[in-house]
């Protein structure tokens, strides 16, 4: 129930918050599923934009930008698909009684690597690799020495690699230092510095759940 107005007796629109090569992959199954899609993002014919029913261009840090969009189209369905984005939004738009999926806490930690981070190996107690958060260089350097090298430099906000780089020795620091501030997307005032991992494959694992067996 949205407004008053439960959803089969309503077009349902999913807006994406983000319009990437995912969210363009989601709005072309989303209309395949009879769905009505709006596509958000900061640059003009972002790839969703292409393929959706409507498109905007605004500031994805701006909450009054996000918020005027969401009200103007109150969409059945938010679904945030970048980390650069005002988390702030959404949890007024939950307020307001729209659905963020899945939901604006959830939003708020993973796409916060000190959030993620924390929650999973302080709160639940996860095993993690090493990490340290810091935010001068200074602080990088011992940070790094402490857990070894080489060790990964990211900032806590970014996305698709920018910003992130593997310093090998303490020689790499600075350059790495430089990397994460001027290449974060969102916050780029601290930096996690993490625990080198050796890997042959990455995996993604997707978890889908309903309340209900029938979403829609």
């Amino acid at each position: 129930m949205i407004f008053g107005a439960p959803l089969k007796d309503r077009a349902i629109k999913v807006m994406l918050l983000g319009s990437g090569e995912l969210g363009k992959e989601v709005a072309i199954e989303a209309q395949r599923l009879g769905l009505e899609t709006i596509a958000v993002d900061r640059y003009a014919n972002a790839p969703a934009h292409l393929v959706a029913n409507r498109a905007y261009t605004i500031d994805m840090k701006d909450k009054s930008q996000i918020l005027e969009i969401i009200r103007r189209e109150k969409p059945s369905f938010i679904l945030p698909e970048i980390e650069a984005i005002n988390i702030d939004a959404l949890f007024e738009a939950e307020r307001e009684g729209f659905t963020v999926i899945p939901n604006a806490r959830a939003v708020s930690l993973t796409m916060n690597r000190k959030g993620i981070r924390k929650f999973a190996a302080e709160e639940l107690g996860l095993k993690t690799s090493a990490y340290r958060f810091v935010k001068t260089a200074a602080e990088l350097e011992t940070a790094a020495r402490e857990i070894g090298f080489p060790c990964v430099i990211k900032p806590v906000m970014s996305s698709s690699g920018h910003g992130q780089s593997v310093a090998k020795s303490a020689a790499d620091l600075a350059a790495s230092y430089e990397i994460a501030l001027e290449d974060a997307r969102g916050d780029s005032s601290e930096l996690i510095v993490e625990e080198f991992i050796p890997f042959d494959f990455e995996i993604t694992l997707l978890t889908v759940r309903t309340e209900n067996e029938t979403p829609f």
